[in-house]
């Protein structure tokens, strides 16, 4: 248990918005297919071609975050990148985020958590146990995932599902008297399952000066199914072990905030004891943003007022590993 809380959080998408009848001609699909086969009616795709990217994403919803949160920026002493798409290769992205939100010159401590789809949960953590610890008092996490650039290549399937989205946090100690806690991190890894969502290319395995690397390892791929099929197979006794050791009651959570994988795979939560009012969710508008996904749903549903301070909520999610974990928070 861990006394942190969440003290603002910020927010950006792509410019261009993309409705999934667009996207089904320019894929040669039959008209319906992505809304039945994913939940999503549209999505954000960022204007490359204008300057828009992952990079600019984050700063924005950086500074959001910074704002609502009512701090200076000098108060920043670590910035973790929780993207689930890389910047580029070299630096970590968090340094960029430091540069181009004007703090190049700090020396604020920068690194980046790399889980892909479950790399904010893993930073949160991360981010609380450096707090916890008197390392740090006021840690800016950023998590800005924009692959549409990427996507024209890819398979239909993996076309489909993502758009792109930032989302940043501030976490700092949490008062005395106020009930914002931490209180339980799990996350499980099955590596017999790492070839089902990869890019193969951009390391050293498959550099790009080996004549035998393709075109296609620099590509995102996934079978989907695979995924959906082995993550649901742990579920069962992941979600029992999760709730015994961590002593926290399924009942008294107000939201479950799974990773906007799609809405079959966020509805099969139903099938684990959650209601469906306790499962949240933007699928519809917003596609599968990577590790933006959840922290950009946690600012929407804080924005509406859907959640207050004091409420428990879940944050769960399944991540290329092949891992799954789960963080519980009092907001």
């Amino acid at each position: 248990m861990f006394k942190v809380k969440i003290a603002g959080m910020g927010k950006a998408v792509g410019s261009l918005k993309v409705k999934s009848e667009e996207l089904e001609e320019k894929m040669n699909v039959t008209s319906g297919w992505i809304v039945k086969a994913t939940g999503i009616e549209s999505r954000h795709y960022v204007d490359f071609e204008n300057g828009e990217n992952a990079l600019t994403l984050g700063v924005k919803a950086a500074k959001q975050a910074i704002q609502n949160s009512g701090i200076d920026p000098e108060q920043i002493d670590c910035i973790i990148g929780a993207n689930g798409s890389p910047l580029q290769a070299i630096p970590c992205g968090a340094s960029l985020f430091q540069r181009e939100l004007g703090l190049g010159d700090s020396g604020i401590p920068c690194f980046d958590v790399d889980t892909t789809c479950y790399s904010f949960r893993l930073a949160l953590f991360v981010a609380a146990n450096l707090i916890h610890n008197q390392v740090y008092n006021c840690i800016l996490i950023i998590s800005s995932d924009a692959p549409s650039p990427t996507l024209p290549k890819t398979s239909n399937e993996v076309r489909a599902l993502f758009g792109d989205g930032a989302a940043a946090a501030i976490v700092t100690k949490s008062a005395k008297d106020e009930k914002n806690v931490l209180h339980y991190f799990k996350m499980q890894t099955y590596g017999s399952g790492a070839n089902l969502t990869c890019v193969k290319g951009g390391g050293t395995l498959r550099h790009p000066n080996d004549p035998n690397t393709r075109m296609e390892d620099n590509l995102f791929q996934m079978d989907g199914r695979k995924v959906f099929r082995y993550a649901v197979r742990l579920l069962p006794d992941f979600f029992q072990d999760f709730f015994s050791e961590s002593g926290i009651c399924q009942s008294d959570v107000k939201y479950l905030f799974p990773h906007q994988t799609s809405k079959h795979g966020i509805d099969i939560f139903r099938k684990f004891g959650f209601h469906s009012e306790q499962i949240a969710s933007h699928i519809s508008t917003h596609g599968n943003c990577i590790a933006a996904s959840l922290p950009m749903l946690l600012f929407d549903y804080i924005e509406d007022n859907k959640i207050n301070r004091g409420d428990l909520v879940l944050l769960f999610g399944t991540s290329a590993g092949l891992s799954i974990g789960c963080v519980a928070l009092t907001y």
